[in-house]
């Protein structure tokens, strides 16, 4: 977070030292370097199964036939089998070299579509274990998936529309229409249940941990040559090819498509990551979110965040690290659980929960029930608003390189965000519908969150 200027003092000595040096990574949970699909530990030392080996191939296999139906029915055209798909061995010093690249090592820990050749090739000895192991199949199958929704702008001809007008296509929006069509693809593999590419709700959830594990290094800009996308811009792309299908994909443009990652704003930012300590966080989000939630319902005065009185201690941390109490309207936290998460995930994580529990007072506020289903969508639609102020405010407080990616992990990660004033979440709803609820408030704005 970019806090208010009286929290950011600046010296010259770390200005001066911000000058030589760059942020190396960020503090999420959940790592990796945004490229196409790679860049993931290169699994050196690692033995891949036969069924890893096995599984590259079945994802990539099971994909293409979705497009044989999907291509034809979507774009009127006959879908091209692609020429090359290869698993590359990069442990094996004997492995023959792929197309488009002039060495082995350039595939390690990578997965890519190279249009020339119309060639998809991976790293099957270090990249497909290390995704195994991290998102389970899910994930082997989103990276591919992305790879092959590649194959399929060549097939539209994004390749020579690029070439004429980069600035028209730039690579950000390349890679959002590719996770675009990997959500797509992910949609069918659902309902075709096919054996040994399961994609249930738990796998939904690691399919899109996957995309947040390859987003850009913080402090990549939209318009940067190579950028992919933060984990906001990236798992919001799957989410829409998921709902909506391959036209939905195939239609985005720069005039359709809002991509939300920034530069840092300031040295400060650099030189901490984006990340206030949690004490400076919390007096942040208690004025600003409390100004803002405040305009929301008449005569409402948010809460400051102290001590409940009157609920039950063990109903309060059912919610997790924090808390309302809607008998006497107060705002609490569990300080140390609060800290793990924030030192875990980033400080947006600890907001984005914050966020949810002023939402859940403008619930009460606004004399709705602070209990079941309804009120916990609400409650993550209205987060979502919020944080969509933050994004491009005039001044003052301030969302970080990172911090939505923050909050997309905690939505994933968690149901913290969603749990009603009982603790309870709804038992059918898991990360994707609350990234999709999330969503719904940062793209419509608090309107489309309160009943009537």
């Amino acid at each position: 977070m970019r806090s208010p200027a009286r929290l950011r003092p600046v010296t010259a000595a770390a200005a001066l030292a911000l000058a030589f040096t760059a942020v190396a990574g960020c503090t999420q949970v959940v790592p990796g370097r945004a490229v196409a699909a790679g860049n993931a530990t290169s699994g050196v030392g690692q033995t891949p199964t036969q069924e890893e080996i096995e599984l590259g191939t079945a994802a990539v296999r099971a994909v293409e036939e979705i497009w044989q139906d999907e291509f034809p029915r979507s774009f009127d055209k006959r879908w091209e089998e692609i020429t090359i798909t290869v698993p590359v061995h990069t442990d094996d010093p004997r492995t023959d070299q792929p197309p488009c690249v002039r060495n082995i090592s350039e595939v390690v820990g990578q997965a890519f579509y190279c249009p020339s050749a119309d060639a998809i090739a991976w790293d099957a000895d270090g990249l497909l274990p290390d995704l195994s192991e991290r998102f389970g199949q899910a994930g082997v199958t989103v990276v591919l998936a992305h790879e092959i929704g590649h194959a399929v702008q060549s097939r539209l001809g994004l390749d020579e529309l690029q070439a004429r007008s980069p600035a028209e296509y730039p690579t950000i929006l390349l890679e959002a229409q590719a996770d675009c069509y990997a959500g797509m693809a992910v949609a069918q593999l659902r309902e075709r249940s096919i054996p040994g590419l399961p994609m249930g709700q738990v796998e939904l959830d690691d399919a899109m941990l996957a995309l947040v594990g390859f987003r850009d290094p913080l402090g990549v800009a939209p318009d940067d040559e190579g950028a992919h996308g933060n984990a906001f811009d990236r798992v919001s792309a799957f989410q829409d090819g998921f709902t909506d299908g391959a036209v939905r994909c195939a239609e985005m443009t720069l005039d359709n498509r809002q991509f939300t990652q920034r530069r840092f704003g300031s040295a400060a930012d650099l030189a901490r990551g984006g990340n206030l300590p949690l004490t400076d966080l919390l007096d942040a989000v208690e004025t600003d979110a409390g100004e803002w939630f405040g305009t929301l319902v008449p005569g409402f005065v948010p809460p400051v965040i102290g001590e409940s009185l009157s609920c039950d201690p063990g109903d309060l941390e059912a919610q997790g690290p924090t808390r309302f109490c809607p008998e006497d309207g107060t705002l609490s936290i569990d300080r140390q659980e609060l800290a793990q998460l924030h030192e875990q995930l980033g400080d947006y994580a600890t907001g984005t929960l914050l966020a949810s529990r002023y939402a859940m007072a403008t619930i009460d506020a606004a004399g709705e029930s602070t209990t079941g289903t309804a009120a916990s969508e609400t409650a993550l639609c209205l987060a979502g608003a919020y944080t969509s102020r933050l994004i491009d405010p005039v001044g003052g407080f301030s969302l970080s390189p990172g911090d939505l990616d923050e909050a997309i992990t905690v939505l994933l990660t968690d149901s913290w965000a969603a749990r009603d004033t009982d603790g309870e979440s709804p038992p059918d709803e898991y990360g994707f519908e609350r990234v999709a609820q999330f969503r719904a408030g940062v793209l419509e704005g608090s309107t489309s969150c309160m009943a009537g």
